[in-house]
């Protein structure tokens, strides 16, 4: 391949400047080449800690030399994407991947390739079976635990012939890829179980076998080699969702609210996650989730809220966490209708000076905020979009742009490409407290206010049908 042998030569160069000082055993090279670059650089994690930043040089080309690395599993981060490699003592890793087609572009070369190939050939294949699953939902329990493991099968036959191609792969690697196998299957069963729910509102005769339920003695809840890896941690959440959903069935639910968004399914999702989790980082970021999927769908009833922040708080245990769903909640509290915004929470202009947000209103008629950041180019796109088209629907409509860019000569720069002249553009000061001045959760999120300032709607949607509605 033409494209990796620069790389190559610089490892070849690293090596031999390095080799009467360190072991090559002792050190990981990784690098590669990023075509339609996202972002200036590639981060590296380790078990959710960071390990190192990688900057692309003019010809969007990285490379780093990692000294004293733990064998195991990683994720590298390219924003807005990410995906996992699995490096040991002494692989040499080269990776060159578009971010237009991401994963399905991504390849390696280099000591280690092999098995970081076979695992994104895995990937690609869970991926081409998601839609199938949904498909197979549909058929008695019997027949789509027949389907779920005809995929297992293909998947292990691929595992085996990887394997004896490959008979010096580490231990470690064979027992994360049978780990990843085995819990996407579990998976599959999890979201028959929530299939099976609604379609038993239909048909209250439907059942599942009980022999569908015999894995679930085989579900570690505290994997700590695999608690960092996204379809585990997803996996377990399922089936803490599910579990609850059971619990709120059994006690005769007669709520008019749908159960997933309401008060009890997610007090037992709390109190489930605190029985049956204990690994600390898993655990909390279990709790963190469940916190967000809740405020997510309730920002009406401060009551309600203040009952389930309670508990949260409760059971969670990482500070950062809980001062994160602190803010969130406080946040939620403050932007409810009729408020205004803090005099406390500012922007800052081209000029680099900070703005209060509730200065941002327009006499002339209602105000909409929107928010963007450079490093969302699509969704930059699209809502710039949007909002010129809201934009000519209601002339009078005073439109702000909040980016999330803390860097200011980028963002003006961004701000730059707009052509749109309609919209005033800020920028935030510290992300970290986007959360607690606008309680923003999704970057889809619009926020409504009066002429005078007063809050109409500080959660509404750019994908809201009736949005128009609320901007007459």
């Amino acid at each position: 391949m033409k494209y990796i042998t620069p790389l190559l030569l610089i490892l070849i160069c690293f090596g031999c400047s390095d080799s009467q000082k360190t072991s090559t055993e002792d050190i990981v090279y990784f690098g590669g080449e990023i075509i339609n670059p996202g972002d200036e650089y590639v981060i590296l994690y380790h078990q959710g800690k960071f390990v190192d930043s990688l900057k692309l040089d003019d010809n969007n080309r990285f490379m780093g030399k990692l000294k004293n690395l733990k064998d195991g599993l990683y994720k590298f981060y390219h924003y807005p994407e990410y995906q996992y490699i699995y490096l040991e003592k002494g692989d040499s890793l080269l990776l060159r991947l578009n971010t237009f087609k991401f994963d399905e572009s991504l390849v390696f070369t280099g000591k280690g390739a092999e098995k970081n190939n076979f695992y994104i050939e895995l990937y690609l294949l869970n991926s081409s079976h998601e839609r199938p699953i949904y498909q197979y939902t549909r058929l008695d329990s019997e027949k789509f635990l027949n389907k779920i493991d005809s995929l297992q099968d293909i998947k292990l036959e691929k595992q085996r012939k990887f394997l004896a191609a490959n008979p010096n792969v580490s231990q470690g690697f064979k027992t994360f890829t049978d780990k990843a196998i085995q819990y996407r299957n579990f998976r599959y069963r999890e979201t028959y179980q929530n299939r099976f729910y609604n379609r038993k509102k239909k048909d209250s005769s439907l059942k599942i076998v009980d022999a569908f339920y015999k894995y679930k003695s085989k579900v570690d809840m505290n994997d700590s080699t695999m608690s960092y890896y996204r379809p585990y941690a997803r996996y377990i959440m399922q089936y803490i969702n599910n579990s609850s959903y059971s619990e709120c069935l059994q006690k005769s639910w007669k709520g008019n609210k749908p159960i997933n968004t309401s008060l009890t399914y997610n007090k037992n999702k709390l109190h489930l996650i605190d029985s049956l989790v204990t690994y600390p980082y898993l655990r909390n970021e279990l709790l963190r989730y469940t916190a967000y999927s809740y405020f997510r769908n309730n920002t009406e009833n401060i009551i309600k809220n203040n009952e389930f922040f309670k508990m949260y708080q409760t059971v969670a245990t990482d500070s950062k966490s809980k001062e994160e769903i602190t803010s969130l909640h406080n946040g939620i509290k403050s932007l409810q209708s009729g408020n205004n915004f803090s005099n406390q929470i500012f922007v800052y202009d081209d000029k680099h000076t900070r703005i209060p947000v509730n200065r941002l209103n327009s006499k002339r008629g209602k105000t909409l905020f929107y928010f963007w950041t450079s490093k969302q180019k699509r969704h930059k796109r699209f809502i710039t979009e949007k909002i010129k088209n809201i934009a000519k629907q209601h002339p009078n409509l005073n439109i702000v742009g909040i980016s999330l860019d803390e860097d200011h000569k980028r963002w003006k720069r961004e701000v730059k490409e707009f052509e749109f002249p309609k919209s005033r553009q800020y920028r935030i000061g510290k992300r970290e407290n986007v959360i607690r001045d606008f309680a923003l959760i999704s970057i889809n999120k619009l926020i409504i206010t009066d002429r005078s300032g007063n809050i109409i709607d500080a959660f509404a949607n750019i994908y809201d049908t009736n949005l128009n509605d609320q901007l007459k």
